[in-house]
């Protein structure tokens, strides 16, 4: 792998030299040696590792660029890897054109810029890379904080803080109150977790910021603490209400969305807190391509669901229980066996079944060009913690 890219990298690049390290200490060495425009590493490697190796250019060399390259994709590597800095995540095997094409935009796109958030708004600077079209990473830090928000041609798909992901990770960081932020051009993101428009997002943090700002307003004075409070028979009732658990609204609270956007773009800001399904279901809705995953019965009715708007999730329920029973009996009529798995290849795209213990199974549908290996393995690692969850 280092010989094919040592040789072949820069072909049709003249301005292009490439230098070979056989470890990531020797990378580190030639680093020292001279200036650097950007490294291509592998994850594992004799002795140090690529992330190990990715932390130490970023630490030491940060106007250098990284780009990791893994036979081994994972979310939990990817994420890793674009918080410590990398520009790129490239899965093996891959097409030598591709990873030139990546490299000649890399180089033309440059670091992007550095700032502070004092003085500067991450609203101005997320209009600013939809205005541009851009395709980056936003990395902002604050204190012991620190998260990203990935553009891709100008439209905000995936942003991660901590252990939030998607909007809820984009609401956060909009969040930070100072700190120091870093715009890296040509980074593009791990998965795809936020599918609504930049004014839609805007509009939604302008109404939390505006619902927090009159709770703080509204919340009570706390009394001086030199009042002292006098327990009787009669103070008994308030203080066993006080320790009861807050129950929540029948009714979430809504926002009401101006008539100046369009009604594809007009957000959804109600409140719902995810179900224990639904958190395991958003690991299929946060592979590139897949808009709808669903837990349905072997009865057709629909167990749980994360889908993309306009999409009715119970038909797909009632109408994938008919086909996953015919896929099934044809695999019995064959003798090939209990179904694991089944897909059916659309103009528009696949629609995968997967079995879930006895009572249910999975249907994920997606966009064409999905990495359908992705999705499998997904199946594979997730089927078992949805049987155990929705036996609970």
């Amino acid at each position: 792998m280092l010989w094919m890219l040592q040789r072949n990298l820069n072909k049709g690049m003249t301005d292009v030299e490439i230098l070979a390290a056989k470890s990531g200490e020797e990378a580190l060495a030639l680093l020292s040696d001279r200036t650097v425009n950007l490294v291509i590493t592998d994850i594992n490697m004799p002795g140090m590792n690529g992330l190990d190796l990715l932390v130490e250019i970023n630490n030491r060399f940060p106007g250098t660029g990284v780009i990791i390259m893994t036979a081994y994709p994972s979310n939990a590597y990817k994420n890793k890897a674009m918080m410590s800095g990398s520009l790129r995540f490239i899965e093996k095997p891959f097409d030598i054109k591709e990873v030139r094409l990546i490299v000649e935009e890399v180089l033309k796109e440059g670091e992007g810029f550095q700032g502070t958030v004092d003085g500067i708004s991450l609203v101005d600077i997320v209009q600013f890379n939809g205005l541009s079209r851009a395709t980056a990473a936003l990395k902002v830090t604050t204190g012991d904080r620190e998260g990203m928000i990935f553009f891709k041609e100008g439209a905000v798909v995936h942003a991660m803080c901590g252990r939030e992901i998607g909007e809820e990770a984009f609401f956060t960081i909009l969040g930070f109150n100072g700190g120091s932020l870093q715009n890296i051009r040509g980074v593009q993101p791990p998965v795809v977790s936020i599918r609504k428009s930049i004014e839609a997002l805007l509009f939604e943090t302008a109404v939390k910021s505006d619902e927090l700002a009159e709770k703080r307003q509204e919340r009570p004075q706390q009394p001086p603490s030199n009042v002292q409070h006098i327990a009787g028979p009669e103070a008994a009732p308030a203080k066993k209400q006080a320790e009861a658990p807050r129950q929540p609204p029948t009714t979430p609270p809504r926002a009401v969305a101006p008539t100046t956007l369009p009604p594809q773009q007009q957000p959804i800001t109600e409140e719902l807190e995810m179900t224990e399904i639904q958190k395991i279901l958003a690991e299929f809705t946060s592979i590139e391509g897949v808009h709808t995953a669903c837990l349905v019965g072997r009865d057709g009715f629909l167990l749980d669901s994360l889908a993309r708007t306009g999409i009715d999730a119970e038909m797909i329920g009632a109408i994938a229980s008919s086909g996953f029973g015919s896929a099934e009996s044809m695999g019995n009529q064959l003798g090939q066996g209990e179904l694991r798995m089944t897909m059916f290849e659309f103009a528009n795209g696949p629609v995968m079944f997967a079995p879930v213990g006895e009572d249910a199974f999975l249907v994920i549908v997606a966009d064409q060009e999905t990495n359908l290996g992705w999705i499998r393995i997904s199946i594979k690692k997730n089927s078992k913690k949805i049987k155990e969850v929705a036996s609970l």
